[in-house]
């Protein structure tokens, strides 16, 4: 059986979604009734060996610690200084509160993070777990976040790999993200726009412009398109996708209905 569940703590950890703290809760917390007894010991020495990390690693602040803190402080200062009534008192309390645990909460150092993270992408039990995914599988891993900083290292093969699988299975919400946590990383994604216009699909076309319009070529989309029933869809969704989309290069995708 695949030990999914701590390769999605680690993700989790690589990503900083979850600190040193909670990445050895939560991996010693897995459930291990179904895995084999070389795997138990497996990860058992990987939980070991990040406990004996940490424990060696002084969790300094550092410049990424103060910035984390500086980020949520102003958040704490915007919140406190919306107006408050009574339709939106309990939310923006409840906002606060969060924000003030969120502050004296624990950051990892990079010092901390990095060398915790570089173990565990050198430890062969993890990379034997996440070796052992099918193409399928590792589109469903990458996709269980959106815009993920820190997302596995796919070359353009791999990546039209994952696309062919979520094609095959017509998994639109995958294929949008999978973009997304590849934006600015040197990936074509005309694979999944030809896919979109394919399907006729107005609302995921819109997404994906909306997430990585940056990386698309506008002007070929809009040659692309001629079903009226997508063009009066995208034509609805103009504000999603106004970022990205001109008003000159709507016209022009408009003018088609004529």
């Amino acid at each position: 059986m695949k030990n999914k569940e701590l390769l999605n703590i680690c993700y989790k950890f690589f990503n900083r979604f979850i600190t040193t703290d909670k990445l050895l809760e939560e991996l010693t917390n897995i459930d291990t009734s179904n895995l084999p007894k070389k795997d138990i010991e497996e990860q058992n020495k990987l939980i070991e060996e990040i406990q004996i990390i940490a424990q060696n690693t002084p969790n300094e602040i550092d410049e990424y610690v103060i910035q984390e803190k500086e980020k949520i402080k102003n958040l704490i200062n915007r919140f406190e200084n919306i107006p408050k009534d009574d339709k939106n008192l309990d939310f923006l309390n409840k906002q606060l509160e969060n924000l003030k645990k969120d502050y004296g909460k624990e950051i990892d150092s990079h010092e901390r993070w990095f060398k915790i993270k570089d173990y565990i992408n050198k430890n062969s039990y993890f990379n034997k777990v996440f070796e052992s995914l099918t193409d399928y599988e590792l589109l469903e891993f990458i996709a269980q976040n959106i815009s993920a900083p820190f997302p596995p290292n796919l070359n353009q093969e791999e990546f039209d790999r994952l696309v062919n699988i979520g094609i095959e299975k017509d998994e639109r919400e995958w294929l949008w993200r999978l973009a997304f946590n590849y934006e600015n990383r040197s990936i074509n994604f005309d694979s999944i726009v030809e896919y979109f216009i394919k399907k006729k699909d107005g609302y995921y076309l819109a997404e994906l412009i909306s997430a990585v319009g940056e990386c698309l070529n506008i002007d070929k989309i809009i040659d692309m398109i001629y079903d009226k029933e997508l063009i009066e869809d995208l034509e609805d969704r103009k504000s999603a996708i106004s970022h990205y989309v001109s008003e000159e290069q709507l016209n022009r995708l408009i003018s088609k209905l004529d």
